[in-house]
């Protein structure tokens, strides 16, 4: 599955470096949705198919009652970081992970911007372009660096953001880049200590979960409490506990 997972991920993100043209679907709020991500999830689901697993997806959605039921279902962002690919900045990526209910098996993101493909699951090991791969965390927390993100339905309020401002001071420096999935392969290969990310959604971090397991790190999780979405979460992931916000 692991294998599978990689090379699925790799195929959808070299077809989408041939795509030249950005159409927009919409464009609303803090959002944007374009025609390419439906057409890579298309893509990708016929790639799944032969497995016989159900899949959940960004675009196309799927039964998210998979996530309390003990199941293996793929879960898929088939363009991670939309904006970046809009605007042609570095870091977007295919992410594909499978779970069980809420337990990560294997993940794959790659990022196609920079042919780097990260994978890995618990007991498997972390990946870089398939070589094994060992992260080097930072030791203390004021020495670690924290990624992070404002998703669309991001809690802008004064009080929401003074709350990440005193979550964000004990760290010695916070990166955002755009992608969640990219976000939490750094944290996994050590490029960054921590990751801490509100009202994100589960085919964001499905994989990376998977991965940042499979380098040795942990991560926590609950539910983010938004009506009508299910599988929206607050999540962070870290090199170790210590390090959580």
């Amino acid at each position: 599955m692991l294998n599978f997972a990689e090379d699925t991920a790799f195929k959808a993100g070299q077809r989408l470096t041939k795509i030249a043209q950005r159409r927009v679907n919409s464009d609303a709020g803090n959002d944007v949705k374009l025609q390419e991500d439906v057409e890579s999830e298309m893509f990708i689901r016929e790639l799944l198919a032969p497995t016989g697993i159900e899949v959940v997806g960004e675009e196309k959605g799927g039964d998210a009652s998979l996530v309390s039921r003990d199941t293996p279902y793929w879960v898929v962002d088939p363009i991670d970081g939309t904006y970046n690919f809009l605007r042609g900045i570095p870091g977007v990526c295919v992410s594909i992970g499978l779970m069980r209910g809420m337990t990560p098996i294997v993940g794959a993101i790659y990022d196609f911007t920079r042919n780097e493909l990260f994978s890995g699951g618990k007991g498997l090991g972390l990946f870089i372009n398939s070589k094994p791969a060992t992260p080097n965390w930072a030791k203390t927390v004021n020495q670690a660096v924290i990624m992070t993100g404002f998703p669309s339905n991001t809690d802008y309020s004064d009080q929401n953001m003074r709350a990440f401002i005193t979550r964000m001071q004990k760290f010695k420096k916070v990166r955002m880049c755009g992608s969640a999935a990219i976000a939490m392969a750094w944290v996994a290969s050590g490029r960054a200590d921590c990751y801490d990310e509100r009202r994100i959604n589960l085919w964001d971090v499905a994989a990376g979960l998977a991965i940042v397991e499979g380098a040795g790190g942990v991560w926590k999780c609950e539910s983010a409490g938004l009506e009508g979405k299910p599988l929206s979460f607050n999540l962070q992931a870290a090199a170790k506990e210590e390090f959580y916000v």
